[in-house]
């Protein structure tokens, strides 16, 4: 069976999408952190909710990209790159922000501990992809120590977080 092949066409609709997408989660991770201070989890997960739909996203721009049926894809692949880094800078400091307001909580909703066992490993796989090659060198320090801060957070909340019962034992 051959391999589909996409034009720039179509591929320039989805970098159009994936930009949309970006606007939208900056917003979101603004309006998540002032609710965190609140002690409200329900702005977060809308932003982790964007955040997912744009990482399902580039997984179909990166195949795309990969058959392009005409010429050379750098001018594409540039803008995708400068899309994707820009999430990935939003959702490591809106990570930031939001754990760090969640730190200066004593009590923590049941079940906290498994959520944010999730988010660790979602910036983890973010620093990941940040150490690229192709994306290192436009990694500055500020978002390197950043991170580093956000997990360290995050493992402080993860420790005193109440875990869910376990009714099997």
């Amino acid at each position: 069976m051959p391999k589909r092949t996409y034009t720039r066409k179509e591929v320039k609709g989805l970098l159009g999408a994936l930009e949309r997408q970006c606007r939208e989660a900056i917003g979101l991770a603004s309006t998540a952190e002032k609710e965190a201070s609140k002690h409200s989890f329900a702005a977060y997960r809308g932003f982790r909710d964007k955040v997912g739909e744009f990482q399902a996203l580039v997984i179909l721009i990166e195949g795309r990209l990969r058959n392009l049926a005409e010429g050379r894809a750098d001018d594409l692949r540039q803008e995708f790159e400068r899309l994707d880094i820009l999430m990935l800078t939003t959702l490591v400091r809106a990570s930031m922000r939001f754990f760090f307001v969640l730190s200066a909580n004593p009590i923590l909703p049941l079940g906290a501990r498994e959520v944010f066992v999730s988010e660790l490993r979602s910036l983890h796989d973010a620093h990941e992809k940040l150490r690229r090659p192709d994306y290192a060198e436009r990694l500055s320090r500020d978002l390197e120590n950043e991170l580093e801060m956000a997990s360290q957070i995050l493992e402080e909340i993860i420790d005193k977080a109440p875990s869910l019962i376990h009714f099997s034992r």
